[in-house]
């Protein structure tokens, strides 16, 4: 075929489109043309979900006549702390026999806000000489719950008591803190800011030591045999590490957290 004559492209075009005409033609009814290929293919096309979202696995079973074993929704499991003492506690009359901000707010946390502070003052000087940390820790507490509960008694017996006295407590908490050196001295808390940068430098320096807490719990029996109550008692024991000197703990840092 000679193309010589066809210099513009437009010409060549027209006639290739009218010499080839009949042959596509022919050729389309034996062998059909492929459809024909996108010039541009849209990423969203392959990303897109299906039409419908699959059935859920409860539904794929009853559909395919598969028996399910759950017959009703299942029941959320218990709460952190959601125990049965608890909830009979929350409300109820509950004493802590302390004025400590700290353990009113730790049994906040586990749902007793119902809470009657009544702090003790119960000195704190048994003998360190003949007590080990465990009992000196543990005898204290005691001692402090023994003692609000009897003033709670005393309470209940004036007669101008109100309504809320007249009620027996469900029970009375007291806790004592101390801390026991690796040498097994018993140090109660510091009496003044240069006894507490004194005791911190001494902590640091012996490298650690035990913080010890004792609970008591007192309620009442619903008898009336003797004592009339029913007391427990635990002591926690836990092993502090403190950081070295040479470890970013120098004295101007403990005096400043104690200022």
């Amino acid at each position: 075929m000679n193309l010589t004559p066809f210099r513009r492209p437009a010409t060549l075009l027209l006639y290739l489109s009218r010499h080839f005409t009949t042959t596509t033609t022919t050729c389309s009814l034996k062998h059909p043309p492929p459809p024909p290929f996108p010039s541009t293919i849209n990423a969203m096309d392959l990303t897109s979900p299906p039409p419908e979202e699959p059935p859920s696995y409860i539904a794929a079973a009853r559909s395919h006549g598969i028996p399910l074993r759950q017959s009703a929704p299942i029941k959320p499991g218990p709460l952190p702390l959601q125990l049965p003492i608890l909830n009979h506690l929350r409300t109820k009359r509950v004493i802590l026999a302390s004025a400590s901000p700290r353990r009113r707010a730790m049994l906040n946390q586990i749902g007793l806000t119902n809470l009657e502070v009544w702090p003790s003052n119960t000195p704190e000087d048994l003998d360190k000489k003949t007590h080990s940390p465990e009992e000196y820790v543990s005898a204290t507490a005691r001692a402090k719950c023994h003692a609000v509960y009897e003033a709670v008694l005393a309470a209940q017996a004036k007669p101008d008591a109100t309504k809320e006295h007249l009620e027996d407590p469900a029970v009375v908490i007291a806790a004592d803190t101390i801390i026991a050196t690796r040498a097994g001295q018993i140090l109660e808390k510091p009496k003044n800011e240069q006894d507490h940068v004194r005791m911190l430098t001494h902590l640091r320096d012996g490298r650690y030591h035990r913080v010890l807490t004792g609970v008591c719990v007192m309620a009442p029996k619903a008898d009336a045999s003797h004592p009339g109550y029913e007391i427990r008692g635990h002591v926690e024991d836990t092993k502090v590490y403190f950081a070295r000197e040479e470890d970013g703990l120098p004295d101007d840092v403990i005096e400043s957290y104690v200022r």
